[in-house]
């Protein structure tokens, strides 16, 4: 081992705005859109209200605003109540390469922070962007292997240490101040997987966990608590309890030159990230042989090992669990037109149609798929007609992932179809507008008040 802990406080001290490369601001900004266009749009999802009304209910400080609504709150209480709202729906952002949410994990907390302290859009995104960095090497270096074997969950487990890398730097600690928050965050790491199975609106709030941690982990360290040294590659440390197989080597493996940014995936899809090759490939082959429900005996689809079962859920409990569920979102694909806001509903989950169908659609782990491509999220699809056809569709690269991103542009236009219905068309240009231009804000404080609706 080699220290790795602290060269990656190093790198998140240091960082300088320069030396970030245009096109990885351009893309972190893309992030920044793209999750407050789902905190934005998500924010009146039943569990997205609850977890307010829970969180609220204990008062504080009036330090950072909750969007939509305009509750000011105390930053860490705020970051939470945001970043469940922009994982309330599987629709933010996420990496093959580290996996989890890092845009929900990282962005309501450093913004929330900056509201607070009057942190400059340059100072904000820099922040970002080595948080960003450091959370997805240490991502990196547990993948695939824990991916593979179900858990813990990446965000709950990672999301911790990035947000107090980043959170720390805002609150002005130097590199030994940052490596003490990330090892007091390792005290909040961790997370289980079971939601994949059995539901449950918890899943909802796995970004948020991560976010109140890395902030009290930060602020435990400026107050002057220090955390153990080798927190990640340590005898007792995140690599080696988490992960048989970890890659410590990962962990600062061309730092600042090869960018986590460069594998980032925005989801077209409100499912989890694995199904949206499955659903590239099911509508190819619907579309190019003209089938129907009835037309249809099965659809298997494969998947690298680990993620069958994380996505192969037959009789999901609730909109979670179709969402987690192959095949319910391949009969949401084909019954009802698509896999957005609109078709993950309670009645869908109940519509005798949409079980039959989904009763036709089975899950297996492929082999190929498990050994050749690691980084990515493919599926391979297999469709057998009732005139006795067969169809087959291989998609490594699915739409949004890092092989067929979705360009600037295309974010944006997601951004509009959740935030033109809340703030209005006037509202929600300006808004967009200002998110791309962040760097040249004076302070982050001037974004709340346009997140929050009239």
């Amino acid at each position: 081992m080699a220290d790795e802990t602290r060269q990656l406080a190093e790198f998140a001290a240091s960082l300088t705005h320069g030396q970030i490369p245009s096109a990885i601001r351009a893309r972190a900004i893309d992030i920044l859109v793209d999750q407050i266009g789902v905190e934005i749009g998500c924010s009146d999802l039943p569990w997205a209200r609850q977890v307010r009304e829970s969180c609220r209910c204990a008062g504080g400080a009036a330090e950072a605003t909750v969007v939509r609504y305009g509750d000011r709150l105390p930053v860490a209480t705020a970051a939470f109540i945001n970043s469940t709202f922009g994982h309330s729906f599987e629709y933010d952002d996420g990496n093959p390469k580290f996996h989890g949410h890092a845009g929900a994990e990282l962005i309501p907390s450093l913004l929330s922070v900056g509201e607070r302290d009057h942190i400059s859009g340059r100072d904000f995104l820099t922040a970002f962007v080595a948080a960003y960095e450091v959370r997805g090497h240490i991502g990196w270096a547990l993948s695939p292997e824990m991916a593979k074997r179900g858990g813990p969950q990446y965000s709950t487990t990672c999301g911790p240490f990035g947000v107090a890398a980043g959170v720390a730097r805002l609150l002005g600690l130097d590199a030994e101040g940052i490596r003490n928050a990330m090892g007091i965050a390792g005290g909040f790491s961790g997370g289980l997987m079971q939601y994949d199975q059995g539901g449950g609106s918890v899943k909802r709030i796995y970004t948020a966990i991560a976010a109140s941690a890395g902030i009290q982990s930060a602020h435990l360290a400026r107050a002057g608590i220090t955390g153990p040294e080798g927190i990640l590659e340590g005898a007792r440390g995140l690599l080696r309890i988490y992960s048989s197989e970890y890659k410590a080597q990962r962990l600062t493996q061309d730092l600042g030159k090869q960018w986590m940014f460069e594998t980032a995936y925005f989801k077209p899809y409100c499912c989890v990230g694995i199904i949206a090759a499955a659903i590239d490939g099911f509508r190819k082959i619907v579309t190019e042989n003209c089938l129907a429900a009835d037309d249809i005996e099965s659809v298997v689809v494969g998947y690298p090992k680990g993620y069958d079962l994380h996505a192969g859920g037959t009789s999901p409990h609730d909109i979670l669990g179709m969402q987690f569920s192959t095949s319910y979102s391949l009969a949401l694909t084909l019954l009802k037109g698509g896999n957005t806001p609109r078709e993950y509903t309670a009645e869908a989950l109940t519509d005798p149609a949409v079980r039959e169908f989904a009763d036709r659609v089975s899950v297996k782990e492929d082999a190929e798929l498990t050994s050749g491509y690691e980084g990515r999220l493919p599926a391979r699809v297999v469709v057998g007609s009732r005139a006795g056809r067969r169809s087959e569709e291989l998609v490594i690269n699915a739409r949004g992932s890092p092989g067929a991103p979705l360009t600037s542009d295309q974010v944006d236009e997601k951004f509009r179809s959740q935030v033109a219905a809340v703030l209005g068309d006037a509202r929600c240009d300006k808004l967009l507008r200002t998110l791309r231009t962040i760097d040249e804000l004076d302070a982050v404080a001037k974004l709340p008040p346009m997140f929050v609706a009239n």
